[in-house]
């Protein structure tokens, strides 16, 4: 297993030029539970970053996370109430995780988290999360991140305790209305209805996944195998996604994102966007088929 990432602001990025804001270090999760359907927030119309919108839980990297994949553990948690430890949490405190993420809320947000795992024998499972791609925000944009995604596994129902199983929840309106599984399939329809708004990274990711996740001869572990093996030989994790336009297709109602040369060459994003900036009509696409839209 790879090792941690650190907290290291510029680990993909150098000094920018003047006016162009320093891409700041989040990290986001992309959960699969035990039936492999995948973890969603839908972020509030209130919120400053991605308002409506259907994200992976994640946010900024604190001073006090240990790493990037610490980050991605104590942010699913406080989004959506779901803890990835070392061992796994006792069913006896899953019902005290409302109240801790309040708390959570409500103080240093790292240095509570860590007091709440040391005090109840835990450890994030820094080891369980794969590497899943790091998504650059464009100069262009006034906020921007440096996103590094991580891949995730709940445990199978066969391996764990019926009465253990955590069920994710809205964190109260202060970033999330509703948070919940869906299936692979489920998401990408909704993208396709325009009833659910992703943006390219949440897209892509799901986009790639679905390959696997909506097969079902290979039963949940071999979708598990297929996709840590698939990370493994594409080399996925390594990926550094710098979106950038590349023209318009042939009705020139659509913008054309390419993900820049340490992104995969191979896709692209077309999509528009409307109101506010929201992107809608979006779908990704083989660099091959582009020509043609």
């Amino acid at each position: 297993m790879a090792a941690a990432k650190k907290v290291n602001p510029h680990s993909y990025t150098t000094l920018q030029p003047e006016g162009v804001a320093v891409p700041r270090p989040s990290a986001s999760l992309v959960l699969l539970d035990s039936q492999n359907r995948i973890l969603l927030t839908h972020r509030t119309s209130t919120i400053g970053s991605f308002a409506n919108a259907h994200v992976f839980p994640g946010g900024n990297q604190d001073p006090k996370d240990t790493s990037l994949e610490f980050c991605a553990i104590r942010e699913t948690f406080e989004e959506t109430g779901v803890l990835l430890t070392k061992p796994q949490p006792p069913s006896s405190l899953v019902p005290s995780f409302p109240q801790i993420r309040r708390d959570i809320h409500s103080r240093t947000h790292s240095l509570y988290f860590n007091q709440f795992l040391e005090e109840n024998g835990l450890e994030a499972d820094v080891e369980g999360l794969i590497p899943f791609t790091t998504w650059i925000t464009p100069p262009t944009m006034k906020k921007r991140y440096e996103t590094h995604m991580f891949l995730g596994f709940l445990p199978l129902s066969s391996s764990v305790d019926s009465s253990s199983t955590q069920l994710p929840t809205s964190d109260g309106g202060l970033e999330t209305a509703s948070t919940t599984f869906m299936t692979a399939s489920e998401i990408l329809t909704g993208l396709k209805q325009n009833s659910i708004i992703l943006f390219p990274p949440q897209a892509y990711l799901v986009t790639r996944l679905a390959k696997f996740l909506n097969d079902p001869t290979l039963g949940v572990e071999g979708q598990r195998e297929r996709i840590k093996r698939w990370i493994e030989e594409e080399g996925v994790g390594s990926y550094v996604f710098e979106p950038r336009p590349e023209g318009k297709t042939k009705d020139g109602k659509r913008l054309i994102l390419g993900y820049g040369p340490r992104g995969d060459v191979n896709r692209k994003s077309v999509l528009k966007f409307g109101k506010g900036g929201m992107p809608a009509d979006l779908e990704i696409v083989e660099a091959g088929e582009v020509a043609k839209l």
